[in-house]
């Protein structure tokens, strides 16, 4: 399936960094405990206690499933996340209701997406997804309907050709009734035009795909969107008393806190006031040349089209 390039020319870029930053820990646990100590600092900054706290272990479980694209592992009781292979642990996550199921997001390239929850879940499962990128739509071919908010359909479509389904759009504020369990749909464009945020309102938790970026936020649009979505997530939040969202890219220690969508909010609204000044981005960061990091996170935005 065709990927799109902004994204899919990142993602290698940040798994051997990954890879790399902690072949190096390694390396400097062995000869100097004060030294490694010295880098985790230096690579995540200062962590407050909110962040340490919601990452204090990873919540991935047994195992449910496993081939050579993805590995389902069970979360709670009636939710599983699955991680591919292919793009910096890009995450799926089945949410299970009395009546049916939701699958948020399709990974990159999982062949019959469909059967593999299925046999997970027996409740009818229909895909719905954060936004349009080809990390996040690549096993979305088998399944009969797919839902998105309409200003991703144009890459979804790019994304996954010949798709037979029928697309149907998700609305802000529109709520998914799964039989004892309900989703809220809120529109928090900034990584995309398109970007959606779902929440679990009685588990105190939500789904937001790349929407805060998984500690790597790449704006795609502008950082005013980011700015205003944040604003959004954090009354939300505050008014249901949501404790993390599990993002785009789940690898066990990267739940996003309230102060983690606070901290987005108040990086970028620096920059768009002459506050923080962004340095040239290094790395393929899908066309963006310019980032901010502090605070144990990365944005990166294009200094033609980003500051706005």
């Amino acid at each position: 399936m065709a990927h799109t390039p902004q994204k899919a020319s990142v993602c290698g870029t940040l798994w051997r960094k990954r890879v790399y930053l902690r072949i190096v820990k390694n390396v400097l646990m062995r000869y100097s405990k004060f030294a490694a100590i010295l880098l985790c600092l230096i690579i995540a900054g200062p962590m407050s206690a909110q962040e340490s706290d919601v990452n204090s272990r990873d919540l991935r479980g047994k195992v449910v499933y496993e081939d050579d694209e993805v590995v389902f592992r069970q979360l709670d009781e009636h939710t599983w996340i699955g991680n591919g292979h292919r793009c910096y642990n890009e995450s799926l996550y089945l949410v299970e209701g009395n009546d049916r199921a939701v699958l948020i997001d399709a990974g990159t390239n999982i062949s019959k997406l469909d059967k593999i929850v299925a046999g997970i879940t027996s409740k009818p499962v229909t895909l719905m997804l954060t936004h349009g990128h080809g990390d996040h739509v690549g096993g979305a071919k088998p399944f009969t309907e797919v839902w998105v908010a309409p200003a991703d359909e144009p890459m979804f479509k790019g994304n996954v050709r010949r798709y037979k389904g029928e697309i149907k759009h998700l609305t802000d504020g529109q709520v998914i009734d799964l039989g004892g369990r309900q989703l809220e749909v809120m529109y928090t464009p900034g990584h995309t035009s398109g970007s959606v945020t779902f929440f679990d309102k009685a588990n105190h938790y939500g789904f937001s795909g790349d929407a805060f970026g998984s500690t790597n936020l790449l704006v795609f649009t502008y950082l005013s969107n980011v700015v205003a979505s944040a604003t959004k997530v954090e009354k939300y939040i505050k008014d249901n008393d949501i404790k993390f969202l599990f993002p785009g890219h789940y690898s066990g220690d990267n739940l996003e806190s309230p102060k983690r969508v606070s901290d987005l909010k108040e990086m970028c609204q620096e920059v768009l006031d002459g506050k923080r000044q962004g340095i040239k981005s290094d790395g393929n960061n899908g066309g963006n040349d310019m980032m901010i990091e502090d605070r144990g996170v990365r944005v990166t935005f294009s200094s033609q089209n980003g500051i706005k």
